[in-house]
């Protein structure tokens, strides 16, 4: 407040998309930190787990049975086969690719 007047000053949104489900939250540090958060319950820690064609395909790469898992993603997605991209992006990073 100026002299009585209510300055308008332009915020910049700083919005991250994310799945919580999949973050540690023992990573988490001061910077992290947010005014506000909004989040689809549960939340909390390391509760994210892979099922289906997908948790085939991670345990497959973790087994060694496969070498990649980004040719048998990009298969899937070339039909009709339906996933969220941060369930992608969780795999991916899971299988560090």
């Amino acid at each position: 407040m100026l002299h009585g007047k209510i300055e308008k000053k332009p915020i910049t949104p700083n919005i991250v998309h994310t799945n919580t489900l999949a973050e540690n939250l023992a990573d988490i540090q001061e910077k992290d930190h947010y005014d506000i958060v909004l989040a689809n319950p549960p939340f909390g820690g390391k509760e994210f787990k892979i099922t289906g064609t997908l948790g085939i395909i991670h345990k497959a790469k973790q087994m060694s049975i496969i070498d990649k898992v980004r040719p048998l993603i990009d298969k899937l997605l070339s039909t009709d086969f339906r996933v969220s991209d941060s369930i992608i992006e969780e795999i991916l990073k899971l299988n560090n690719k």
